[in-house]
């Protein structure tokens, strides 16, 4: 569809002000596009874009603020997307069927509410902004991908496990693949839960690991400013070089279009490897509680995807759900809900009673 809208030659579309507001948001975007040959002359439809679809704007009429952005001033709005619609489709990958799975073998779901916006990075060459965010490129739904979800959960785990060294101390060069493969040739756990991916297959073989990650999908977008200009008291650039100019990105918004909080899940399987060594329901389940464990204790810490560290992908756990098969105690289904689920999971695995 997207494509489609590039190639359009119907004027109506672009020229009309407020009709255009009644466009789907994201194909407003993908028409913006049309036609741009440098990037400086993306600013005014950047402008007339954020203006019609993505600002709640106040004491100020939309014709109005599309003849002078000067005078536009609101906040963000959330952006709908069609994550709904394809959940009710049954678009989406099906749980993992357990039954099928070896002895020992568990199936995650860990559900959360977003905070503060998310930030992920997109490819796409042919959008209206520089920053967007990651989306599904035939529904246009954003998602964390699995590598992702992977990345942070194995960066959970090293600061719940450390190395007995620092971690600037791990191996002969500076870069993090080589302190990650040295961390997970002295930590078994970490080993069999994310595998070791070697370079050189002659001096150590690739091993998978044990943990399975899905992607994270959300259902609202909203658009931010980042880098906003840093003026004197004169209100003249300040001469620092930074920040002179405002960013505009798009961000996973934490709120629906009617100021709900957003809610999302993150699917993991543990696959047992049966008759394979360290295969005994001891290992599984101190894999698995020390996997949930981590997760518990630093991802409401430090959030999810980009700029984390900065405030951005803070969440809160809402419930956790283990299936899992092999297990004498745990025959159905285990969840718990609140803030601390992720916690009293982990615990109930590990301490493996009824």
């Amino acid at each position: 569809m997207n494509f489609e809208l590039l190639a359009e030659e119907r004027v109506a579309i672009e020229s009309a002000g407020i009709a255009a507001a009644q466009w789907s948001w994201q194909a407003h975007a993908a028409y913006q596009r049309r036609g741009i040959v440098k990037p400086e002359d993306l600013t005014g439809r950047r402008s007339a874009f954020l203006i019609r679809h993505a600002m709640d704007l106040q004491g100020v009429e939309l014709q109005e603020a599309l003849d002078d952005p000067k005078k536009a001033r609101g906040g963000a709005r959330s952006l709908p997307c069609a994550t709904r619609e394809i959940d009710r489709a049954g678009l989406r990958a099906a749980p993992v069927d357990i039954s099928v799975l070896p002895a020992f073998s568990a199936a995650l779901t860990l559900r959360f509410q977003l905070l503060t916006p998310l930030l992920t990075r997109d490819d796409d060459p042919f959008y209206l902004f520089d920053n967007p965010v990651r989306k599904d490129h035939v529904y246009g739904v954003p998602f964390l991908a699995a590598a992702s979800v992977k990345g942070l959960a194995a960066d959970a785990f090293q600061r719940g496990f450390p190395h007995r060294l620092p971690w600037k101390e791990l191996g002969k060069k500076s870069d993090d693949q080589s302190r990650t493969l040295r961390y997970r040739q002295d930590n078994q756990i970490a080993k069999r839960l994310f595998g070791i991916a070697s370079d050189d297959p002659q001096e150590l073989a690739s091993e998978a690991g044990r943990l399975h990650f899905s992607p994270v999908w959300f259902s609202h977008v909203q658009y931010l400013v980042m880098n906003p200009s840093r003026t004197d008291k004169d209100g003249k650039p300040d001469g620092s070089g930074i920040g002179t100019q405002p960013i505009q990105f798009e961000a996973v918004a934490p709120v629906t279009e009617k100021g709900k909080p957003v809610q999302a899940e993150i699917g993991f399987f543990y696959f047992n490897p049966a008759g394979a060594r360290d295969s005994d329901e001891t290992t599984a389940r101190t894999d698995i509680a020390c996997f949930l464990g981590a997760l518990a204790a630093w991802w409401p810490a430090l959030g999810l995807g980009a700029k984390r560290l900065a405030g951005y992908g803070a969440i809160a756990p809402l419930s956790a759900i283990c299936r899992a098969t092999g297990y004498a105690d745990m025959p159905q289904p285990i969840e718990f809900s609140g803030v601390d689920s992720w916690r009293r999971l982990a615990g109930r695995i590990a301490k493996g009673r009824a």
